[in-house]
C-alpha cells in the first residue's frame, strides 16, 4: 500500500498542488475537533441505504460509512462518531460543496463530468446500469423501449436523461428524486421501465418476483465511490487509503463480511476472505 500511497501523493501533486498548498485547514481537522463525521446518504435505494421495518436507516453504504467513521476515530465504533444526513440525489454535490456534509456515500458512479465538480476516492464497489420492467411487459430489449407508447422513469441526474435520449429517445419520461420512487412507478404501472444501478436492480427484483431486468445493460460494470469537496487532499487521502485497505488490505475481512451481509456472496477477491 505504500507504493500506492506515494503514487497518490505524486498524482495529487501534479493535478492540484496549488490547491493543496493554499489549504489552511482540512475538513478532517474540523471533524476531529467536532468528534463526529457527517455523512450524506440515500434512504431510498436498498440495499445501499433504506429505512427498514423498524424505522432504522440501514444498508451497505450505511455500514461502510460506519466503518470509515470507526477508523477515522481510531477504532471507535460508537454511534456518536457518525451523523447521517438523508438527502436526495440532486443534493449530493451542493451538500458536499457547501459543507452540509463531510462526504457522501450514495450509490454514486464515477463519471468524467462529475470529477470536475467533486473529488472521488477509489471505488468501494462495482456497479453498472440496467433497465427494470414488469415481468409481463412486452419490452424485451432496449430497442423495444424506444416507442412513444412507453414511459421511462428517470432519476434527477443528467446522465439518466442522456442515456434515455441515446437508447430510447421516442419513449416518454417522468422524473423522480429517489430510486424507490422510480421502481414503484414501474411496479404500479405509472411507468414501463426504469434505469437502476445493477446491484440495486438485482436486490429489488429478488424482493419482487413480478419484476425483471432486461438482458441488455445500459452501462457495463462501473465504479461507485465516496465523494467529497474538491481540494482537500488531506481528508481525501485518509478516506482513499481506508477504502484501499477495505478492498484488499488490513480491513478486507471486515469489508467482506459487510458485503456478504447485503449481497449474499463474497466480494470478487474472495481468496483473501477469512471467517473469524
Amino acid at each position: 500500500m505504500l507504493k500506492k500511497l506515494f503514487a497518490s501523493l505524486a498524482l495529487a501533486g501534479l493535478i492540484g498542488s496549488g490547491a493543496a498548498q493554499a489549504q489552511d485547514k482540512s475538513r478532517l481537522d474540523e471533524i476531529m475537533a467536532r468528534g463526529k463525521v457527517i455523512v450524506g446518504v440515500t434512504s431510498e435505494a436498498p440495499p445501499f441505504g433504506f429505512i427498514d421495518d423498524k424505522g432504522e436507516l440501514v444498508g451497505f453504504d450505511i455500514d461502510i460509512a460506519k466503518m470509515l467513521a470507526k477508523y477515522i476515530f481510531n477504532n471507535d465504533a460508537s454511534p456518536k462518531r457518525i451523523e447521517f444526513v438523508k438527502q436526495g440525489f440532486a443534493a449530493r454535490w451542493p451538500n458536499v460543496e457547501s459543507g452540509a456534509v463531510d462526504f457522501g456515500i450514495q450509490v454514486t458512479t464515477i463519471l468524467p463530468d462529475r470529477v470536475m465538480r467533486v473529488a472521488f476516492t477509489q471505488p468501494y464497489i462495482d456497479s453498472g446500469i440496467v433497465v427494470v420492467v414488469r415481468k409481463d411487459s412486452p419490452i424485451k430489449t432496449l430497442k423495444d423501449l424506444d416507442d412513444t407508447k412507453f414511459t421511462a422513469a428517470l432519476l434527477t441526474n443528467p446522465q439518466q436523461a442522456e442515456r434515455a435520449k441515446q437508447f430510447f429517445p421516442k419513449a416518454k419520461t417522468i422524473i423522480f428524486d429517489s430510486v424507490a420512487a422510480q421502481f414503484t412507478a414501474v411496479k404500479t404501472n405509472r411507468a414501463d421501465a426504469a434505469q437502476l444501478d445493477t446491484p440495486v436492480a438485482r436486490w429489488y427484483v429478488k424482493q419482487n418476483p413480478d419484476m425483471r431486468i432486461l438482458d441488455e445493460a445500459l452501462v457495463p460494470p462501473t465504479n461507485n465511490a465516496v465523494f467529497l469537496k474538491m481540494g482537500d487532499f488531506k481528508f481525501w487521502l485518509v478516506l482513499d487509503t481506508l477504502i484501499g485497505e477495505m478492498k484488499g488490505g488490513s480491513l478486507y475481512n471486515e469489508y467482506a463480511a459487510i458485503y456478504e451481509k447485503w449481497f449474499g456472496e463474497k466480494p470478487q477477491h474472495a481468496k483473501y476472505y477469512v471467517k473469524r
